[in-house]
């Protein structure tokens, strides 16, 4: 006989895990060990007869052969069951979702304790990977488990395979009006009077310790305070405490709650020594007092305040942090001379003052190397430095200093007072700071750099706008990293589209590992590449194909689906506009190599960071502030097409280009004439070809030409291509009149209107047809291009209003339709009336006779055919014959037979 137990005083989480289990272990019984959560005892008063649910006492101990705890490690939680752990022979299963470091006193057959936000999670899972059936309750406990314990997908501890896993459950048909009524539940008359009572208490019980509020609060009450912690949740949302633990003394029992916002709290450690456990951040523990002894409850307080004073880290502030004094250079410093002194010195940027000693920029030793590549050492710095520099006080704290560098990318951040420079606090002080507390085990802290509680909403988007096939193989993905050991992240704009709840079905997936040493001098296969070999043996329909010396892996299924898969990778643009040298590296340099910040996020698919969102760069503050902003200085020069690319995603999204970018933007538009004759199309065609493609065919076309124009960045096709009004009305009038006649003409491609509105910008140009060779046009379009002038030249002056419509098609029959239509586009008014005219009817005139009907009238086939025909064609154009007898009689005038 199996059973499951859950934990005593039992939750929505236990019930629904061990509701699960039930299915995973056919036949298995599940026991409740001693009490139950309100919520949980109104639901089973009317659900219970769904469940298998056996009374303890109703357990034959000798029958039993296996026992499955959920939701718990801890026998102290299993009440008079934990004894049931000491039977011989009999199989133990653990399923749950508080990572320990103490060591069972039992011995488990199967242990699987994770980091996910809920327990129900962990069974879920497998109930999906077995395909095993639920009904309508099942799958409503299960539900009610995951919400309850992630907070409905909120909690910080969430992850996003809560979120794949309660999305399954949809599919399967949660029921969400019971899911609703107890997610709701409402807090009784009692929970309510506790609730007034530690808003009222906790202000004269809170303790400022290193500059966080700490408080823990003492309560008595003769029943037991079913929903605490609920109150608990409350009181944290109401108030600004960092650290609250809640001492609760009902009766015999004394429960501990525990909540904090920061994880050096680490709060499972202290509950541990009273026999409890949980998270970092939230946890509990009880004891059993005995009623007929007196208990010191102060003494217990005084202890719980102790450990929480050692655990908190000393403030550090930029005073006691920075080096001082600060080498500096002035504005008109040339690279070259800058360089020099960051090699002479060792440092890895300078602060730039003016005259009166006033900081003005900083240029970093990335920023500097980049310049001298592209071969501006004898450019005053000036030009290159960082402008918006973010300093901050002597007084300023560690938290702020290290939210700083986090947020923009910066490793220097000077230290200002009364205006003058006293100091520089650099990533390496900052990481002195760190492991001297990180090395003192009292403190048991845990830095995680670039991580935003943006996490949560990131995750219910994914829910909502993945599909469940894409979020199936998102879970694979992160299930196969972690089986290798690998750090698996989702990155770019598809984070970006998330965040800004737009639909995706462009997946690129990082992948983040030790990087192994080069053997035999040939580079190792990249971690990318693994972990896509892996995935296509759970999908073996799948085709592999590798990509580049870094080895991106693309993998595609029969019906088109396909993801990107990349090992994290840097690079570096030998000279402007070239292709980049690329090299393994780790996902933050992968990031930096992005071509703007609102791209430069990443979600963390996997292990203990799941769900977590990675930004170095301050991209989430940019898409909140709608902002385009490039991650270095030199980013256009490196790669020009980003200017292209930067307009794009601008007038998309609705945001507005970074002052400082829409600077560098300018300035590299002005440097195209310079490197045009180094070789930039060699490299730049396809890309600039690609984007141009993009925001041509897109709606918003007219804006993002108006702003590329603004930014000189039209110079990249030919320097003296700008927008006017006259252009822009040319550009809608082609694109407008192929739309329209590719429903008649069906040698019309709708897909390359946005070529043609290409080639007529630049067909003005001598050089129109070098353009577009280098963006690699199609002949058709080359031809149009080499023709034009002259097709221009000639038919123009011929065209004139009082032509007659036979002579009208003489004139134009050797052009195609599109090619009429380039030229109507440019055409005065009176000659596109004609260019109408003649698509529109003329040309699709139908003839009264055809060979057919010369061979009847007794004309032998040959060549003169077409000589009759088109006499004919040029009578009915003219209206002068409009029916068959008038054709014949015409024929038969003009072309007697012999």
């Amino acid at each position: 006989m199996d059973i499951i137990l859950c934990h005593t005083t039992a939750d929505f989480d236990t019930l629904g895990a061990a509701v699960g289990a039930a299915r995973l272990y056919a036949g298995a019984r599940i026991v409740l060990t001693g009490g139950m959560q309100l919520p949980v005892r109104e639901f089973l008063s009317l659900y219970r007869d769904e469940y298998p649910l056996i009374e303890m006492r109703s357990v034959d101990l000798e029958s039993i052969q296996r026992l499955i705890l959920v939701d718990t490690q801890s026998p102290s939680y299993l009440g008079n069951a934990a004894k049931w752990l000491d039977l011989p022979n009999v199989d133990i299963h653990v399923y749950d979702h508080h990572p320990s470091n103490l060591q069972p006193n039992f011995h488990a057959t199967q242990w699987c304790v994770e980091a996910v936000g809920s327990t129900c999670t962990l069974i879920i899972e497998r109930l999906q990977a077995q395909s095993i059936p639920l009904t309508t309750f099942e799958v409503t406990a299960l539900a009610l488990g995951l919400h309850v314990d992630t907070g409905s997908l909120t909690f910080e501890h969430t992850t996003a395979r809560d979120a794949i896993a309660l999305a399954w459950l949809m599919q399967k048909g949660v029921n969400l009006k019971v899911l609703s009524t107890y997610i709701d539940y409402a807090m009784s008359p009692l929970m309510q009077e506790v609730l007034s009572r530690g808003l009222a208490e906790l202000p004269v019980k809170t303790e400022t310790m290193q500059g966080y509020q700490v408080a823990v609060w003492s309560l008595q009450y003769e029943q037991f305070l079913t929903g605490l912690s609920g109150v608990v949740e409350r009181l944290m949302e109401l108030t600004a405490i960092d650290i609250l633990i809640v001492v609760a003394w009902q009766a015999d029992r004394i429960s501990l709650i525990g909540r904090s916002r920061h994880d050096f709290a680490q709060l499972h450690t202290l509950m541990q020594r009273y026999g409890g456990g949980g998270h970092a951040w939230a946890a509990s523990a009880s004891l059993k007092v005995k009623t007929t002894e007196p208990f010191d409850i102060a003494a217990l307080i005084a202890e719980i305040q102790q450990v929480l004073r050692d655990r908190i880290p000393q403030v550090a502030i930029a005073q006691t942090l920075m080096s001082s004094p600060v080498r500096t250079i002035r504005p008109d410093t040339t690279i070259d001379e800058a360089q020099r002194v960051l090699l002479r010195y060792g440092h890895s940027g300078l602060s730039i003052v003016n005259d009166r000693d006033r900081l003005v920029g900083i240029i970093s030793r990335r920023d500097l190397d980049l310049a001298l590549h592209h071969g501006f050492g004898h450019a005053p710095v000036r030009g290159y430095m960082a402008t918006t520099v973010h300093a901050i006080a002597p007084q300023t704290p560690l938290s702020e200093i290290q939210d700083l560098m986090l947020k923009w990318d910066i490793g220097r951040l000077p230290v200002v007072e009364d205006g003058k420079l006293v100091g520089m606090v650099t990533r390496t002080d900052v990481l002195r700071h760190l492991h001297r507390l990180t090395t003192d085990p009292k403190q048991e802290m845990q830095v995680s750099g670039g991580m935003h509680p943006e996490r949560n909403r990131l995750q219910v988007q994914m829910q909502k706008l993945l599909s469940p096939r894409y979020r199936d193989i998102l879970q694979q993905a992160a299930l196969a990293a972690d089986r290798m050991n690998l750090q698996l992240y989702l990155v770019g704009g598809t984070v970006r589209d998330f965040l800004l709840n737009l639909a995706t079905d462009d997946l690129d997936l990082v992948v983040d590992g030790n990087h192994p040493l080069v053997t035999n001098g040939e580079e190792p296969e990249g971690w990318g590449v693994k972990l896509a070999r892996s995935l296509q043996t759970i999908y073996p329909k799948t085709k592999l194909e590798i990509h580049g010396k870094f080895q991106t892996a693309a993998l595609t299924w029969p019906d088109g689906l396909w993801i990107d898969i990349a090992t994290a990778r840097t690079e570096f643009y030998p000279y402007p506009a070239a292709l980049p040298e690329v090299a393994a590296s780790s996902i933050q340099q992968d990031l930096y190599r992005r071509d703007f910040t609102i791209n430069a996020l990443a979600l963390h698919l996997n292990g203990s960071h799941a769900g977590q969102i990675l930004d170095f760069f301050g991209g989430l503050e940019d898409l909140e502030n709608r902002t385009i902003r490039v991650l270095h200085p030199n980013s256009f020069i490196e790669d020009p097409t980003r200017i292209v690319r930067a307009v794009r995603f601008a007038v998309r999204l609705g945001f507005q280009l970074d002052g400082r970018t829409r600077e560098y933007a300018q300035s590299a538009s002005s440097l195209v004439q310079r490197y045009r004759s180094k070789g930039i199309w060699a490299y730049q065609n396809t890309r600039l070809k690609q984007e141009l493609r993009y925001v041509l065919t897109a709606s918003y076309w007219v804006q993002a030409l108006y702003q590329l124009d603004e930014l000189g960045a039209l110079q990249y096709l030919h320097p003296k291509l700008a927008i006017s009004q006259e252009l822009l009305q040319q550009l809608r009038r082609v694109g407008a009149w192929l739309f329209h006649f590719s429903s008649i003409y069906p040698d019309i491609e709708r897909h390359n209107i946005w070529q043609v509105r290409l080639e007529l910008a630049i067909a003005p140009y001598p050089e129109a047809v070098e353009v577009a060779e280098r963006l690699h046009f199609n002949q058709a379009g080359l031809n149009r291009l080499a023709n034009f002038h002259a097709w221009r030249d000639r038919l123009f002056p011929q065209l004139t209003a009082d032509l007659p419509p036979s002579q009208v098609a003489k004139l134009l029959e050797r052009l195609n339709v599109t090619e009429a239509i380039v030229l109507a586009a440019v055409a005065p008014a009176s000659i596109r009336r004609l260019l109408y005219r003649y698509l529109s009817d003329w040309n699709l005139i139908k003839m009264p006779l055809g060979g057919h009907e010369l061979k009847q009238m007794g004309y032998k086939p040959g060549r003169h055919y077409q000589t009759i025909l088109n006499a004919l064609r040029e009578k009915v154009l003219d209206r002068e014959i409009t029916t068959v007898a008038e054709a014949e009689t015409f024929v038969k005038q003009q072309f007697p037979l012999p």
